[in-house]
């Protein structure tokens, strides 16, 4: 039976420090500690939480409190790391304005790294990737609820925006997504939602989850806090409501602990979902490592806690690392 593995990594966030360790250490800094991890997945997907370009000019819109800009060589960090697929749904992707999207897109596409979320124009940024791993196939939109003065239009670049305050209207641009991607064995939906420094997802977007297994996603691969959140297992399907952070130079809430974070591991087959195995990260230094000791067993503790508040049990597998079995 074919089967294939997905990994699921939240932001990365390749500019500011980070940027500076890349141009200092090379493209390996950020993420080469995981990368043995990421390399033994048929696919990883990740969310780029940042432009990728030379260009200093900043978007021209209401000041920000933070703009994310990663150097050149950061396309290449991606791919050394095994990233195969990035969301670009996301509220800082055009920090640097047009020509920081359009750098990224150039970069991307340059280094053989698919994308979904942000484009040239509302039918590029709509548009969902493609990847087939061993028979199985898989298809994934991208979309995110903030900086509507990101969102795309017929002819300007952008993000692809929705508005979760209309929730039907949502669901409906979720439904005529769904019949685009045709028949494909796991349809997926990224979205970029919700506030930062937030452990549990709200009621709302636990309805709106379910909304959208019911509607036929196979996955649905949710980012933005900052932080994990629970997962759930909605008739058989992977709700992953936040997969964190991966990478970046943000400050360590103490209350969060927000440098422990983790990557998703799904073990699919062409028809269900066989098993996640979850791999507690650390972030230190600008760089992602495989957490130990007591940051490992802060995670695996963290994530089953979360997971059981939502009717998920996790256990340990021989070698002490969080996995979900559904049953």
């Amino acid at each position: 039976m074919e089967k294939a593995r997905l990994i699921l990594g939240g932001d990365v966030m390749l500019g500011r420090n980070v940027g500076h360790w890349i141009e200092r250490k090379g493209a390996e800094y950020p993420l080469g500690k995981i990368s043995p991890i990421l390399k033994q997945a048929d696919l990883v997907i990740i969310n780029l939480e940042c432009a990728i370009t030379s260009s200093k000019v900043l978007w021209g819109g209401a000041p920000k409190a933070f703009y994310f800009g990663a150097p050149v060589k950061a396309a290449d960090s991606l791919a050394r790391a095994g990233i195969d697929i990035v969301s670009l749904a996301n509220n800082h992707v055009l920090d640097f304005d047009y020509g920081g999207l359009e750098s990224t897109l150039e970069l991307l596409d340059e280094f053989a790294i698919g994308h979904a979320g942000a484009g040239r124009n509302n039918l590029e940024a709509s548009s969902p990737v493609f990847a087939e791993r061993n028979g199985i196939t898989f298809k994934m939109a991208a979309f995110c609820d903030h900086q509507v003065d990101f969102s795309a239009g017929p002819s300007s670049p952008g993000i692809n925006y929705v508005d979760f305050s209309d929730e039907k209207a949502a669901l409906s641009r979720f439904h005529e997504m769904l019949e685009e991607m045709g028949s494909v064995d796991w349809p997926m939906l990224s979205l970029h939602w919700g506030p930062n420094m937030i452990n549990r997802p709200s009621r709302q977007f636990r309805k709106l989850a379910r909304s959208v297994i019911d509607m036929g996603y196979g996955v649905l691969y949710g980012h933005s806090p900052h932080v994990f959140q629970g997962v759930e297992i909605y008739k058989g399907r992977p709700i992953l409501y936040a997969c964190g952070d991966l990478v970046d130079d943000y400050c360590v809430d103490s209350e969060f602990m927000n440098d422990r974070q983790l990557l998703f591991e799904l073990e699919l087959a062409r028809t269900r979902l066989e098993k996640i195995r979850i791999h507690p990260i650390c972030i230190e230094d600008c760089r992602a490592i495989p957490a130990v000791g007591a940051q490992h067993e802060f995670v695996a503790s963290r994530i089953a806690s979360l997971c059981r508040e939502m009717g998920t049990e996790v256990v340990r597998n021989a070698a002490g690392f969080p996995e979900i079995v559904p049953g």
